[in-house]
């Protein structure tokens, strides 16, 4: 059955067919060659998606869209730029400021990408940053939206392996703010390499001015990681508590989100929550035949052939992962490649909390990585430039964040310090 699963699956992705959809056809095949019952099948893909968790996601989806159309996506980029422009090369570090506070709004990398790349793309080409590098550092800057709570691919992961969404999220705050840093770093050494200039220094007044006009979306990640973080909501709770904040700021405070525009963000979240669902449901049939037929103890047994070190199994975990990331969609790869490695992390010791925060990084840098890099795509698009052109301007963001990766490798405390000292 093993076979005919990732034989079927592969040659569907070869033609095309949407990656739950692969999922789903090639293990009802799998479950027909392998003689068991069809019933299964609405059997397991409905107690998939039967989950409290999983109803976070079309909350947190339909409060990044209301947020993104009322408007506050621009004051968070003016207050970025405010705080960070006046850097070298200050447009690129506000473009990473930007990405580090949308991060706790959106929870989406494409969506961050395309509303920050709208606002700061155009001025950073006029301001003579080549269009190659605008594309990449945008890009770049938006793998921070998966990683700041809240983070979809963190609601999958935790969904797919049974670890808590809070730890993961709380977890996910330093390392969020490590791959800030990291590539800041990284923009302000190639800005003065290449001679961007820095923006004005900003004045006491400006800055005021700016957080006065960013304030409610300023305030948002805290609604949502504060309530989270003191045991005042559920991530799942938290996400409606989100919903009713973007319905108030765009509806009442920014009044640029009238009643006829509703029933369209609805439908576009909708459309996206269903896209997710479905691929967690055909996962399921997926990980019934994974387990039945011991991939995962056989994929335990080659890597500990190898090594049973905890640090060299995440290394090698990593290296599938940004293999992977050139493949197929994030939450696709948590969902096929978690459930075979998580046997084997639980056995060398590896804490989960860690391997969680390790995994969605890991993966995300497949998001800038082509063939399948979507925020590369959304980026480029914008910048109106050459996609290979804009992968090598990336290179030097992608090893920035593939040291961010091996650093929480080695210091573990980086992710589970702060989940677990919550708890005491």
């Amino acid at each position: 059955m093993a076979t005919i699963l990732l034989l079927s699956f592969f040659v569907l992705l070869l033609v095309n067919v949407p990656v739950s959809f692969s999922l789903a056809i090639a293990s009802f095949g799998a479950l027909l060659y392998g003689g068991l019952p069809i019933g299964l099948v609405v059997q397991k893909m409905t107690a998939a998606m039967d989950s409290f968790v999983l109803m976070a996601v079309p909350f947190f989806l339909l409060s990044g869209h209301l947020m993104a159309r009322s408007g506050i996506a621009r004051d968070i980029v003016q207050f970025a730029d405010a705080i960070v422009g006046w850097l070298r090369g200050g447009l690129a570090q506000a473009n990473i400021a930007a990405g580090t506070l949308m991060g706790g709004m959106t929870g989406s990398a494409v969506a961050e990408a395309a509303s920050t790349g709208a606002a700061l793309i155009p001025p950073m080409i006029d301001r003579g940053y080549d269009r190659p590098f605008s594309a990449a550092v945008t890009a770049s800057a938006s793998t921070l939206s998966v990683v700041i709570p809240p983070s979809i691919p963190m609601i999958i992961f935790g969904v797919v392996t049974g670890v808590s969404v809070v730890d993961l999220f709380i977890g996910g705050l330093v390392p969020g703010l490590l791959m800030a840093l990291a590539l800041m770093v990284t923009s302000w050494i190639l800005a003065v390499r290449r001679g961007y200039q820095k923006g004005p220094r900003p004045s006491a007044r400006s800055i005021a001015a700016a957080t006065r006009a960013s304030v409610w979306g300023l305030l948002m990640p805290l609604v949502i990681i504060g309530s989270i973080r003191y045991g005042i909501a559920t991530p799942t709770e938290a996400s409606v508590v989100a919903v009713l904040y973007g319905l108030v700021v765009g509806m009442v405070v920014y009044r640029t989100i009238r009643p006829a525009d509703l029933p369209g963000i609805v439908l576009e979240s909708m459309v996206t929550t269903g896209m997710v669902l479905l691929m967690i449901a055909a996962a399921s049939l997926y990980g019934l035949i994974v387990t039945r037929e011991q991939l995962p103890q056989e994929a335990a047994g080659i890597i500990l052939g190898l090594t049973s070190d905890p640090y060299l199994v995440l290394i090698l975990i990593l290296g599938i992962y940004l293999v992977a990331g050139m493949l197929l969609d994030l939450g696709a790869n948590i969902i096929i490649l978690v459930p075979v490695l998580w046997p084997l992390v639980q056995k060398v010791g590896i804490d989960p909390v860690q391997f969680g925060i390790v995994t969605v990084i890991g993966l995300a840098i497949g998001l800038v990585t082509p063939p399948v890099g979507a925020c590369l795509f959304v980026t480029c698009g914008i910048a109106r430039t050459n996609l290979l052109e804009a992968s090598r301007a990336t290179v030097p963001f992608i090893l920035a964040l593939i040291a961010v990766v091996l650093l929480i490798i080695f210091v573990p405390a980086l992710a589970t310090w702060l989940p677990y000292s919550a708890k005491s």
